[in-house]
């Protein structure tokens, strides 16, 4: 075979830049090989291991870029040159003031400066990819930049531009243009401020300019460098350093030539090569040099005439290849600590005399087929044990070939005291036998493991983050002398059915972040020595009912108990002076602070009262009670937080007492409206798919803060009012259908992404004259959104007033006086407010205070002019009633009350006057027989007594 080489003086690939949410995907779909070469987007941690199919190195698509506050980019995470479904990651932001991100990797700058967006798979928390992204203002006076301040790319290789505009520009057409065809070519997005650079085939230096223009007719341009490299249609790319750079050929069987001083990262990518051959000249072989191939043999020249000079052996250079055998060259020194993570077909490694000491651990991550790992003789810091990797010491277990004794058993030396990092990942031995004098097992050491039972020593001490994690046949475990549960310790162990916390040693102290989550024990007794319980530590236990607080535990974590929902009791041991339990639920008491942590989901309660003093309801506190209808919170209650609420899709009766500053935890119920009262200083609705409230009240606030993010399940709220004192307000996902703002406003982030017929069916009010600074910056948001600024409407107080016959205004609203039996008109009337959606309903009070309901909610009719609202309503009052309740509201939701007292007048019924034609009675004659007596009274054989006199 033959392979022309050709020393190229610069090579450069470089990362493709990314703007509009629309556009990022686009550019991946059409650009996947670009994908493919980000070497300024690869992540340098280890993977961890999957089952299923060789995980792949995650990446970022686009690379590092920048965007204008406001701006979004939707990031992409792959997996070679695949996109990862959005299910497996979990997002982040290194500075959400500058920079934020959803769990599909939806990018939003919200600040300026620079923070890193970094994504991992959940369930292997080493396989990380991040890149920087830059947020930057553009001023008005500038108006355009670019995200790239120069361009390099070889031919053929496309990439992804984002004009940065000032915010009078935004939404603007871009136009572009190259100094010259030979260039290349450029896609602009349609409706977007990117475009896609192609290189032409031959190379060239000329200039890229993106043009904008102004409103007032004035051009703004920006114009940058544009250097594309000369193609190489030889074999082997090498700099004049004897770097080789790129491998083009398409052989099976590739020879490196000899001089080449170094392999560089991803040299031989893209490429069908089965069999290399290594001249003795390489020194260092870079990261994943021949990561992804189909690499099957790699041949090092090693011998006495030509001894190999390799010292370095960067990350994952053999990652994702077929190779089953590897025998390093006797020169090596520097083993990178991924070197050999994910090489799914190797079986055995021959390790030379020189590897130097303190590396290989983790070395031998996701290798599912590796048998026995050997070392030469006469290495003076490691030894194999029967293919099993140890210091030379054997005081450190470094590596279990994950093949080896498969479904047998293994005892692990005598004297090794540390189990390293990833030391047993994936092994398929069922037993381990631990000496006496073991103390430590590092982080993820038997992880994914096929052990059925595990018992540490008496004497051991620490275990590493994620130690026995995803173990899936571990049923039982004693922890021995453990002074503490690392941090995600026996995570997702779903066969884990008996813990035995060992509470005759008396060492345990503390129970890390996630440590049993997902496990399936039915009682958990914690000792009395623990003092500490982190988050979720116990969480996802379908199969837990009964939980015991020990004597000295202190500190429990917000989610502790989450999602257990066939929790049925809590108890706490007498002793415990900050723990207690009250009519079922546990409580935490910690100087004036009094907190409802967890009220047992099982329970058939329809309705739950919480103790009286409790200042706070702690994260995920109800979370599933879905038996609940109704909960009583207390007077005095300050917070209620994150996902308290969740899940309790029954509940449809809570009032939130007027002392609530701090409110994260109100989503995922069925209530219709929630009101809080004027002390609010914090307040989220973050469905994320759950159902939200419909009807929002905010009375009030002191410097108050809203944050909403995600979509409701079944629809967008209604509406959302916010009273004087709220400041700042951010929409992420969707808007309400009315949004009331108050004056004091001084920061509004309004939903971008909703769909146009949805922003066109939003109304916004200002409770501010136009100009003012509350108008001006709802405009600003609503622009800068989307949103047509003129819709904006000032919003006035809602009034009400009733009249009608007999009614006159009293000291306390109206007063109505009537006859009995003559029906009553009254005439109903609203105005200010919200302009749509008025109703009003009629409530009868009696004497006794009962109420009952007239006239449900009923549609009032809108005058000529508009801007009131009026319902007549007619009754005939009873001697029995009281007074009436009117109840007004509009589309906010705000409602407005006014009552009419009734007085109903009883008349005397008028005196018969007599028949005209009746002879009059004549006069009684004194009977002188009779004289001086009384006379005798007249009878009346059908009598008709005296009215009763009215009734005031």
């Amino acid at each position: 075979m033959s392979h022309r080489t050709h020393v190229a003086l610069s090579f450069a690939l470089v990362g493709a830049l990314a703007a509009g949410a629309l556009s990022a995907p686009a550019a991946l779909a059409a650009e996947t090989a670009v994908a493919a070469h980000q070497g300024n987007v690869r992540a340098s941690a280890f993977v961890s291991l999957s089952r299923d199919v060789p995980t792949q190195h995650l990446r970022l698509w686009p690379g590092s870029t920048a965007l204008v506050p406001g701006q979004a980019v939707m990031f992409e995470a792959l997996s070679d040159t695949s996109p990862v479904d959005h299910s497996e990651l979990t997002w982040t932001s290194s500075d959400t003031s500058i920079l934020a991100v959803d769990d599909k990797g939806f990018v939003t700058a919200i600040g300026e400066g620079e923070a890193t967006i970094s994504v991992k798979r959940r369930g292997e928390p080493t396989d990380v990819a991040a890149v920087p992204v830059r947020v930057h203002a553009v001023s008005e006076e500038t108006g355009i930049e670019l995200s790239a301040s120069s361009m390099v790319s070889t031919v053929g290789r496309p990439m992804f531009l984002n004009a940065l505009l000032a915010p009078s520009l935004r939404g603007s057409r871009v136009e572009w243009a190259l100094s010259s065809a030979s260039l290349g070519s450029i896609a602009p997005d349609e409706g977007e401020s990117t475009a896609i650079f192609t290189p032409s085939m031959q190379a060239g230096v000329g200039t890229l300019t993106a043009t904008v223009t102004t409103p007032a007719g004035l051009v703004k341009t920006v114009t940058v460098t544009v250097d594309v490299l000369a193609d190489d249609t030889g074999d082997f790319v090498m700099d004049d350093s004897g770097v080789l750079i790129a491998y083009r050929g398409a052989d099976a069987e590739v020879d490196i030539p000899a001089g080449v001083s170094a392999i560089d990262s991803r040299a031989f990518s893209d490429t069908t090569l089965r069999t290399v051959r290594i001249p003795a000249s390489v020194r260092r072989i870079d990261d994943e040099a021949f990561y992804g191939t189909g690499l099957e043999e790699i041949i090092f020249q090693d011998d006495e005439a030509a001894p190999s000079e390799l010292a370095v052996l960067g990350s994952r250079v053999f990652s994702n290849t077929n190779v089953q055998t590897l025998t390093l060259p006797r020169s090596l020194v520097t083993i990178n600590r991924d070197a050999f993570v994910d090489m799914s077909k190797l079986t055995s490694v021959h390790l030379g005399p020189k590897v130097a000491a303190d590396q290989l651990v983790g070395s031998f991550a996701n290798t599912p087929e590796l048998t026995r790992i050997q070392v030469d003789a006469g290495n003076p810091n490691y030894e194999s044990l029967d293919g099993v990797l140890y210091t030379r010491d054997h005081t450190h277990l470094i590596a279990y070939p994950a093949a080896k004794n498969v479904g047998g058993a293994y005892t692990v030396a005598s004297g090794t005291t540390d189990i390293d990092d990833l030391a047993f990942l994936g092994a398929q031995v069922e037993s381990v036998t631990f000496p006496d004098a073991l103390r430590r097992v590092g982080d993820q050491s038997f992880e994914g493991a096929a052990l059925t039972t595990l018992t540490l020593p008496d004497g051991f001490e620490t275990m590493g983050a994620s130690a026995f994690w995803q173990m899936p046949a571990l049923v039982s475990v004693d922890l021995g002398g453990a002074t503490g549960v690392s941090t995600n310790a026996f995570r997702y162990d779903a066969a884990l059915s008996e813990v035995t916390f060992r509470p005759d040693l008396g060492r345990l102290t503390s129970i890390g972040e996630g440590a049993f989550v997902g496990i399936s024990t039915p009682t958990v007794t914690i000792p009395d020595t623990v003092s500490t319980i982190a988050e979720e530590a116990f969480s996802k236990n379908l199969a837990l009912t009964s939980f015991h607080v020990g004597a000295s535990l202190n500190s429990l974590g917000d989610y502790a108990l989450g999602e257990n929902d066939n929790l049925a009791t809590l108890s706490v041991s007498p002793a415990n002076a900050s723990f207690v339990v009250d009519d079922g639920a546990l409580y935490h008491n910690d100087s004036s602070v009094r907190t409802l942590v967890r009220y047992t989901p099982a329970s058939s309660a329809s309705e739950a009262t919480v103790a009286a003093g409790t200042t706070a309801v702690g994260a995920g506190a109800f979370e599933n009670a879905t038996s609940l209808r109704r909960v009583v919170l207390p007077e005095g209650l300050t917070a209620i937080s994150d996902e308290a609420f969740d899940g309790c899709a029954n509940l449809v009766d809570m009032a939130i007492p007027a002392s609530v500053e701090v409110a994260r935890g109100l989503t995922g119920t069925g209530l219709d409206t929630i009101e809080l009262g004027t002390q609010v200083r914090d307040l989220s609705l973050t469905p994320r798919g759950a159902r939200s409230v419909r009807h929002l009240i905010v009375r009030g606030g002191i410097d108050g803060t809203f944050y909403s993010e995600g979509t409701s399940e079944g629809g967008r709220p209604e509406s959302a009012f916010f009273g004087e004192g709220m400041t700042s307000f951010t929409f992420w996902g969707e808007m309400p259908r009315v949004l009331v703002l108050p004056a004091t406003a001084t920061q509004v982030t309004l939903a971008e992404g909703m769909a146009p017929e949805l922003k066109a069916d939003t109304s916004i009010y200002v409770a501010s004259a136009e100009g003012t600074s509350a108008w001006t910056i709802a405009t600003a948001a609503m622009e800068s959104a989307g949103y047509d600024a003129s819709r904006l409407s000032v919003y006035e107080a809602p009034t009400l007033g009733v009249s009608g016959t007999g009614i006159a205004e009293a000291e306390v609203g109206y007063a109505l006086t009537v006859s009995p039996g003559v029906p009553a008109t009254v005439e109903i009337a609203a105005g200010g407010g919200v302009a749509t959606g008025r109703e009003a309903r009629v409530v009868r009070v009696g004497a006794n205070t009962t109420e009952t309901l007239l006239q449900d909610w009923t549609a009032m009719t809108d005058t000529a002019e508009g801007e009131a609202s009026t319902l007549t309503y007619t009754f005939t009052p009873s001697l029995a009633d009281s007074g009436l309740r009117v109840d007004v509201r509009d589309a906010s939701g705000i409602q407005q009350s006014v009552t009419v007292s009734v007085t109903v007048n009883r008349v005397l019924p008028p005196l018969p006057l007599p028949d005209p034609n009746d002879d009059p009675a004549p006069a009684p004659v004194e009977d002188p027989d009779h004289a001086g007596a009384k006379p005798s009274p007249v009878t009346d054989d059908d009598p008709k007594p005296a009215p009763a006199p009215s009734q005031p």
